[in-house]
Parts: C-alpha cells; structure tokens; sequence
C-alpha cells in the first residue's frame, strides 16, 4: 500500500504548516518542493509576520547567493526583497522586523510599509537615518492597528511620533526602545499612552524622578524593563512603586548623574550605554 505523501496534504493543512517555518524556508525552500507546496506558500496567511531579522543580509550572505540562484536575479536589495514580500501578503501583515542595514535608508520602504500593510499591529526598526527618522510621525496615521513599537534607538522625533500615536493608534499597548529620557519624554509617555502595558527602556539614560513620574502617570502599566540604565538610583521608593506590576527589571542600573552632560550627541551616548564604550 503507498503511503500518502506530503504533497498531498490538504490545502489548509498545508498553509498551517507553512505559517509555522522560518522565513528563509518560506523564501527559498518550500516554493520548490512542488507545485502544490507552491501554490499554498502563495497565501497571503503564510506572509502576515514578516521577520527580516532572521536573515542574514551581509554581502557575503548564503541566503542571498541561494535566493537569486532560484529566482534567476542578477543583483539583490533589501528594499526590492520587502516589496515582493509584502506583496505576497496581500495587505495581511500584521508583525514586521527590519533588520540594522548600515548606512542604508529606509525612507522608501516605510513609505510602501505604511501604503500596503494597513493592518500592521507590532513594527520593529532599526536606528534610523535623519531623514527617515524626521517621516515617521507622518506615517503613523497609517497604522490605525498597531499596538507595539520596537525601535534600536530613541528617534529624534519621539515628541511628534507620540502625539501621532495618541491620535491615531487606540490600542498601542507596548513600546520598546533604548534612547535619552527626560522629563518632557516622560510627561509625554503619560499624556498620549494612556493605554501602555509594557514599557522597555533597558540601557537607556532615564532619571529615578522621570521614572517615578512614568510609573505613577501610566496606571496600566504590567511590566517595565529599565536594566543596565544610566543615571538611575533604583532605591526602595521606586521598588515599592513597581512592587503591584508583574514585571520589573532593574538589574545594572548605574546612578551616576554626570552621564547626561559628558556626552555631546546621541552617537557617544548610544556606544556608552549598549556597548559600554
């Protein structure tokens, strides 16, 4: 009796299976197995999570030298690799990672992201250039579904980004970044995140009263991360303040007040707290 083989398998199964891999056999493996494999990769279900981060976009990467191989392309751009992607999804995105490109702007992409992924719920970036730093907040109306944000460094336009997120983003509950905080980003974290559950500020520079002020001001906060943060004296006042929320890492915290004047722009703060330069 001949076993029944993978081909075979129902459509929907398939598909569920599929929304399951990593993105690279999703890319470069699966599309080649068969024409029924093909055909169920083409489902806009198995591109709602786009996560470049798993890839390996390096010049001398293997994914991209086994890439154009199948697909018969002469050269290779990330911005030409997340527009076929994201048209694959049919406007079903709902998760997206962007890996550290260096050098590389990104102002196109997070224009065709904020055109064709409407329905996007958690956004991931890297640091971003000036110039697509100062598009962001425009683009946050586009978002109406997004609920988390996770950014490498703090953008220079966080003020305006976060009053496009008050206006525009109801359900934003989570918000994940490394940057300098003061007393007008903490004031503003309060004022246009009345519905922030995690908030993820770990080797950040943030002072013991602007954290108090967060902690106090955002009343459904469950879990804070501010680890390995610069000026902060995490004391018995600021412990009993989070001792009601699920999580609350402090681990590392150095209190030294003299980290917000030694340094004369964000790129010698930012090798200071992430790589302790």
């Amino acid at each position: 009796m001949r076993g029944r083989r993978w081909e075979d398998l129902p459509f929907d199964c398939l598909i569920f299976v599929f929304c399951k891999l990593g993105f690279e056999d999703l890319t470069i493996a699966v599309p080649f197995v068969c024409k029924s494999w093909y055909k169920a990769s083409l489902d806009p279900d198995c591109w709602r999570v786009l996560n470049f981060k798993d890839l390996d976009f390096s010049t001398k990467s293997k994914f991209i030298a086994r890439f154009k191989q199948l697909y018969q392309f002469q050269s290779f751009s990330f911005s030409s690799f997340l527009k076929l992607c994201v048209a694959k999804s049919h406007g079903s995105v709902t998760e997206l990672r962007i890996p550290s490109l260096l050098g590389a702007s990104l102002q196109q992409d997070l224009v065709l992201i904020s055109i064709k992924c409407p329905k996007l719920k958690v956004l991931s970036l890297p640091t971003l250039l000036w110039n697509d730093d100062k598009q962001l907040p425009e683009l946050i109306c586009k978002w109406k579904e997004m609920e988390t944000l996770e950014m490498t460094w703090k953008p220079i336009s966080f003020l305006q980004m976060l009053e496009q997120i008050k206006l525009y983003c109801p359900n934003f509950s989570e918000l994940n970044l490394c940057g300098f905080f003061n007393g007008k980003d903490a004031q503003a974290i309060i004022r246009c995140l009345p519905k922030l559950k995690c908030l993820l500020m770990s080797a950040s520079f943030l002072r013991k009263y602007d954290l108090l002020m967060i902690l106090e001001g955002c009343k459904e906060l469950e879990e804070v991360n501010v680890s390995r943060c610069r000026g902060l004296d995490v004391d018995d006042v600021v412990l009993k303040k989070a001792s009601k929320m699920k999580k609350f890492e402090f681990e590392g915290c150095k209190p030294e007040e003299n980290y917000g004047n030694t340094y004369y722009n964000y790129d010698d703060l930012f090798m200071e707290l992430v790589f302790g330069y």
